[in-house]
C-alpha cells in the first residue's frame, strides 16, 4: 500500500511528468532521439550499437547513460534530509533542472549539446523525486505507473482489495506527462525547440514553490 503523503506532494506529482513529458517530445520532434527520460529505449540503443559495430550510435547512448546517472547521484548526494519533506537543496536541484532545460533550447547549441542538457536535467529531476518519496514517485518515465495501474485493475476484477491511493498517483503522473507531451508537440510546430522554455518554466515555478514549501515546513518546525 501506498503511504499517506504530504499534500504538496501533489505538486511535484502532477507537474514533473509535464515537464519529462515535454522533454521527450521534444528530444522525439527536433533532437530525432526519445529516450531521454527513460533508460531502457537508450540501452537498447546502446545494445544495438555494439551488435553493428556502430560506434556513434553506442557512443551517443553511453552519453545520455553516463549524464543521467551523474545527475541522479548530484541528487542522492545534494538532498540527504528525511523522506516527504521540501527542502531548500530540493529547490536548488530544481532550478537547475530548469537552467539546464533553458539552456537546452538555445538554437545555437549544436544537438548533442543540447541533449546532454536534457539528458542531466532529467537525471537530476527523477533522481531527487526518488530520494524524498523513497522511491515511489518516479516522474520521468511511465513504464511502472502503467504497470501499477493495470495490476490494481486486475485485483480489483479478481475481488480483490486495490490499492486506491497508489492508483490515483499512476493517473495522475500519467496524464501530467500525457499532458507535457501533447502541449510541446502541439507547440512544436511554431516554436521549434524554443518550445523547451515551456518545461524550463515549469521547472522553475516548481522550484519556487519548493522553496516557498520549504520555509513554511522549517518555521512550523522551529515553532514551540
Amino acid at each position: 500500500m501506498v503511504p499517506v503523503f504530504p499534500r504538496w506532494t501533489w505538486l511535484w506529482v502532477l507537474l514533473l511528468p509535464m515537464v519529462a513529458g515535454s522533454v521527450n517530445v521534444t528530444a522525439l520532434l527536433f533532437l530525432r532521439h526519445g529516450g531521454i527520460t527513460h533508460l531502457t529505449g537508450v540501452t537498447t540503443e546502446a545494445a544495438a550499437g555494439v551488435g553493428r559495430h556502430d560506434a556513434a550510435l553506442l557512443a551517443h547512448a553511453a552519453l545520455v547513460i553516463c549524464l543521467y546517472c551523474l545527475g541522479c547521484a548530484a541528487s542522492g548526494y545534494v538532498h540527504r534530509l528525511p523522506r516527504w519533506v521540501p527542502t531548500g537543496r530540493a529547490s536548488v536541484l530544481l532550478a537547475c533542472e530548469a537552467c539546464l532545460i533553458a539552456v537546452a533550447a538555445d538554437k545555437d547549441l549544436s544537438r548533442l549539446s543540447s541533449l546532454a542538457c536534457l539528458a542531466l536535467a532529467m537525471g537530476l529531476q527523477n533522481g531527487l523525486t526518488t530520494v524524498v518519496s523513497g522511491a515511489l514517485l518516479r516522474t520521468s518515465h511511465l513504464t511502472g505507473m502503467f504497470t501499477d495501474a493495470a495490476v490494481a485493475v486486475g485485483q480489483s476484477l479478481g475481488g480483490l482489495n486495490w490499492d486506491r491511493r497508489r492508483v490515483g498517483l499512476c493517473v495522475t503522473v500519467i496524464a501530467g506527462f500525457l499532458a507535457g507531451g501533447v502541449l510541446a508537440a502541439a507547440g512544436f510546430t511554431t516554436a521549434g525547440l524554443s518550445i523547451l522554455w515551456f518545461p524550463a518554466t515549469v521547472a522553475g515555478v516548481v522550484a519556487a514553490a519548493t522553496l516557498g514549501l520549504s520555509i513554511r515546513h522549517a518555521a512550523r518546525a522551529q515553532s514551540p
